[in-house]
């Protein structure tokens, strides 16, 4: 299985303008199945879930091992190097723990809220999971986003 990520068109303005404060804002990866169609001309979470929601299902009971919006990046780090110059955004591997779920993208975005008019939840980028392209299914197992060696985001 091999990933893709891709930046969504509005992604840089949002970490440039301060939009997206990579270290200080809540940074998501929601699940979403094949439902979604892929867009970088999308701006925000709500572009992503317009009908029909793509997003995996969290089930309370029996607990489904996904939260609806993702789950948070942990451990985030911004760090720069000046040969060869370049600026790296990471964060350690994300897991979701018993998932039992059927996907093909992860959605990464900033939790948030702010301007006016308001920018909800502006989008950062998508992960294709598996490039053949087909769905991942799940069946209570734990399932880990690698982040590559050169991080999420470089420059």
């Amino acid at each position: 299985m091999s990933s893709s990520f891709t930046l969504y068109a509005s992604a840089r303005k949002y970490i440039l303008d301060g939009t997206i404060d990579l270290l200080t804002d809540p940074i998501k990866v929601a699940l979403v199945t094949s439902d979604y169609t892929p867009d970088v001309a999308h701006d925000v979470l709500a572009d992503v879930m317009a009908s029909p929601d793509p997003e995996v299902v969290a089930v309370a009971s029996p607990d489904n091992g996904y939260t609806d919006g993702g789950e948070t990046l942990t451990g985030k780090t911004v760090t720069s190097t000046d040969s060869p110059s370049a600026g790296k955004f990471d964060a350690e591997d994300l897991t979701w723990s018993a998932l039992t779920a059927t996907f093909r993208y992860g959605i990464m975005y900033a939790e948030k809220s702010v301007g006016s008019p308001a920018i909800v939840n502006p989008l950062i980028g998508y992960i294709l999971f598996d490039t053949t392209p087909v769905d991942i299914v799940m069946t209570g197992l734990d399932f880990t986003i690698p982040w590559s060696p050169s991080g999420i985001l470089t420059n």
